[in-house]
């Protein structure tokens, strides 16, 4: 067992930040031995992707895991800081841990200290002792804590290897623990005899799971099976984060018998069975106040409330490894933050007027001014504002909002007026069918969040939807239909679809990594869109043979500052190494249009889809732009990456684009790369034969090509049906572009959704398509529909699809 030695230890250290703790806990490992003094600059490194604080004044700061050739052995070192610095948001670090390991040998350390973490009497005394040989005795102790607590081993578990070399610490606990609470079962870790509660990171650390130790992870209670297969996949899949799972854009063609109310397609799934109409909360608020200063301080106190709590929530079920990712709540946070929204309620308060009423007339101005510009993001945004609306409401008068939902006693097909992200999150899998929503689409945070679940979806089904009468009814996800009053010969319909997609999804996925062969023997190569560095590991695991689009845009939103070139290197490189190999194609940042980040400052657009955006706005920040390009080309040292410009218009734009990236090369020290562009505008298409000549390849993104081509927004709530990818127009832009890429020897690949459909897929073959970039989740079933046709049959498809006029026309081609 590793030991920690006397000369290890610095007791009453009087330093007062985080900088100074970690240079001097540095310093102590240095002095021993253990490590080369640029390891320190690694331990920064470390803490810039991921906080090592881990609670009751303990942290254990390390370096990265690419710098581990730094390390002379392995040891530990502790720093005491009866004062302790300020670690974490408010949390002070007492006793820093830090940590120089070439493998796995520290984890009876980190076991050790995990005893610490449940005990904080016993915390505290170590923050505070003069007597050193209480810290070595609590951290080289071997001895494990006697109780009374009979242990139940449950029933239903399935052994793994903990994937890697340096064995279960806090990162992937925490990865783990994030994965187990999305379900209601109880979960536990079994390892050498000891159970750990699956929920709870510093009872997984206390296990000291090695790397490559075989354990078993058991799980009780309703939804016991569902845990158990995702969390064996989570930690085969070597601890990744899943990804949010897209919606594919077709909409399938089915007849029912019954009467039908067609709405959105927003989840994919059947479901069959009863009926239950959710009513609305009921806002009951007092209008009478006090003065307007006590009342300001009463809404002061419930946003900072309502900030706190959710932030806790936030890091006790979505500490990750990247941080940084979108994540829905995430986004609550920062609009509960927003200080536009917070200094509107604050300034509407006046003199007898309780803050829950002025708080609740600014909300509900703020949804009715999105929902009015029908546009489907924006309503959706309001959406978002309802359930922070409701969230501060709760912690300003507790019976301020009032439930009428009624108990679910069987699964059912539940049908609201709308549903906020956060009701959705609290149901129950195992009691709801399907979700229809009156109002809402396919891109919705409540959609999002159906389709992570698995949960069939339906939205934007109209008001009539809340009024229905029947017991029964078919929810098809699929084509956007809700079946009220099924005939038989309906039920029999959905109960057959849903068999046979069940068959079909086990043999496709059984074939994911066979590549995509016509029977003719021509070739496509089918790979994946991602959104973060997890994604390019769930990708590999899905048969993707490459990564088509990585969007950067996750390393960029939801935060008050813009990454640093070091942690985007990061996670560019982490997903090189999940690639092993396969090529990466990474999009330079994207924003604009419906995406803003806040520390750019970017002044209102009146038509932001035709202003600053995509490689506009690169070419604006080019500071910013030429950190991301030094990052992706340090990355490139490590596996093969391709550089694409996105929403590339003009030649002179992909020039100087292209002119800084050579000089960001030269200044890297990097290889020469392969660099393209995205063909999303009219002009591109039009100019294609020219921008061929200098791009090293096209890259198609179907819906914004789309939205361009046809003028319609692709979020527009009345329009989001006839903006379809699969219209000719669209069609003969795509044959263009692949004919002026032709002419040069050069390739042209799809990224949009457009490619995740299995039509889509055999016309894009024919135009001439080269790659077809889809979601993970779609990639099995790509690849089975091109292996079932020649290039010969595709070709004669698209040649009938280009001479058709409308839309509908091109679907009607599918058997």
């Amino acid at each position: 067992m590793l030991k920690l030695e006397k000369n290890m230890v610095k007791l009453g250290s009087n330093i007062d930040s985080k900088k100074k703790a970690i240079e001097e806990v540095g310093k102590l490992l240095v002095d021993g031995g253990y490590i080369k003094t640029a390891y320190i600059d690694s331990i920064f490194g470390r803490e810039e992707i991921s906080n090592t604080y881990l609670g009751n004044g303990i942290c254990i700061p390390h370096g990265l895991q690419e710098n581990r050739n730094l390390i002379l052995k392995t040891g530990i070192a502790v720093l005491q800081i009866p004062n302790g610095v300020i670690w974490k948001d408010d949390e002070k670090a007492h006793i820093i841990v830090g940590i120089a390991a070439k493998s796995d040998e520290h984890i009876e350390i980190l076991s050790q200290l995990t005893n610490l973490l449940m005990d904080e009497e016993e915390a505290k005394k170590l923050a505070t002792t003069k007597d050193i040989n209480l810290i070595l005795n609590t951290l080289n102790s071997n001895e494990k804590k006697e109780d009374n607590e009979v242990v139940e081993y449950f029933e239903t578990k399935k052994e793994v290897i903990f994937p890697g070399t340096v064995g279960f610490h806090a990162r992937p606990a925490s990865l783990f623990v994030e994965e187990a609470n999305k379900y209601n079962c109880e979960v536990q870790i079994e390892f050498n005899k000891k159970v750990a509660n699956g929920k709870s990171v510093a009872s997984i650390l206390k296990l000291g799971i090695t790397g490559k130790s075989t354990f078993a992870i058991a799980t009780k209670g309703d939804d016991e099976n569902d845990a158990l297969e995702a969390l064996v996949n989570l930690v085969n899949g070597g601890m990744g984060e899943e990804t949010k799972e897209e919606i594919k854009t077709e909409i399938a063609k089915r007849e029912y018998q019954g009467e039908k109310i067609e709405g959105i397609p927003a989840a994919p799934g059947i479901a069959i069975g009863p009926v239950v109409v959710l009513n609305e909360d009921i806002i009951d608020i007092k209008k009478e106040g006090k003065s307007s200063h006590e009342e300001r301080k009463k809404l002061r106190n419930a946003l900072d409330k309502a900030a706190y709590d959710l932030n806790q929530w936030l890091h006790k079920k979505h500490e990750t490894v990247d941080k940084k990712r979108m994540d829905i709540f995430i986004a609550h946070l920062s609009l509960i933050k927003d200080p536009e929204l917070q200094n509107k309620a604050l300034s509407s308060i006046v003199d007898g007027v309780s803050a829950e009423y002025s708080w609740w007339e600014i909300i509900n101005a703020e949804m009715k001014a999105l929902s009015s510009l029908n546009d489907l993001r924006l309503s959706q945004r309001a959406n978002d504002i309802k359930d922070i609306g409701k969230r501060v409401l709760r912690y300003l008068d507790e019976n301020a909002v009032k439930s009428t939902k009624v108990d679910i006693k069987e699964p059912s097909i539940l049908i609201s007026l709308d549903m906020t992200p956060s009701e959705t999150s609290k149901l129950d899998k195992q009691k709801v069918l399907a979700i229809i929503t009156a109002k809402g689409g396919s891109t919705s945070h409540t959609a999002i969040l159906a389709r992570s679940m698995g949960i069939p979806s339906i939205a934007g089904a109209g008001e009539s939807v809340l009024n229905i009468n029947s017991k029964n009814a078919i929810a098809d996800g699929d084509s956007g239909i809700l079946v009220t009053n099924p005939t038989t010969n309906d039920l029999d319909f959905a109960k057959k679809i849903r068999e046979q997609e069940d068959i079909k999804k086990e043999k496709e996925f059984s074939k994911r990594f066979a590549p995509a062969v016509t029977t003719d023997k021509h070739r496509m190569e089918v790979v994946a869109n991602i959104a973060n560095a997890d994604g390019a590991l769930e990708a590999v695991n899905n048969g993707a043979e490459g990564v088509g689009l990585l969007r950067t845009e996750f390393l960029f939103l939801e935060r008050d500052s813009a990454p640093n070139e070091t942690e985007q290197f990061q996670a560019y490189k982490k997903m090189v190494q999940h690639l092993n190999g396969l090529p990466l194609i990474i999009r330079t940042l994207d924003i604009g249009g419906d995406k803003e980040v806040s520390y750019l400052n970017m002044p209102k657009e009146d038509n932001p889809f035709l202003g600053i955006r995509g490689i506009r706005l690169c070419l604006e920040y080019k500071d910013l732009f030429k950190e991301q390009l030094r990052a992706i080309y340090q990355a490139s040292k490590y596996g093969p990456i391709k550089i694409m410009f996105p929403m590339v218009g003009l030649l002179e734009e992909f020039r100087e684009a292209s002119k800084i990236a050579e000089e960001v090369r030269v200044e890297v020290g990097a290889s020469k790369i392969d660099i393209g562009m995205m063909i999303e505008v009219p002009s591109a298409v039009l100019m294609a034969e020219h921008f061929i000549k200098e791009a090293d390849f096209f890259s198609i993104g179907t819906n914004d090509l789309t939205q361009y081509v046809l003028s319609m927004d692709r979020g527009h709530q009345g329009l989001a049906k006839k903006a379809d990818a699969l219209h000719p127009a669209v069609l003969k832009m795509i044959k263009m572009t692949c004919d002026a890429a032709k002419k040069e020897n050069k390739w042209v690949g799809v990224c949009g959704n457009l490619a995740a459909n299995p039509l889509a897929a055999k016309i894009l073959t024919g135009l001439g398509v080269k790659e077809l970039s889809v979601t993970a989740s779609s990639i099995a079933n790509i690849k089975s529909e091109i292996r079932k046709t020649s290039l010969k049959e595709c070709k004669e498809l698209a040649l009938k699809a280009l001479s058709l006029q409308t839309s509908d026309e091109v679907r009607s081609l599918e058997e």
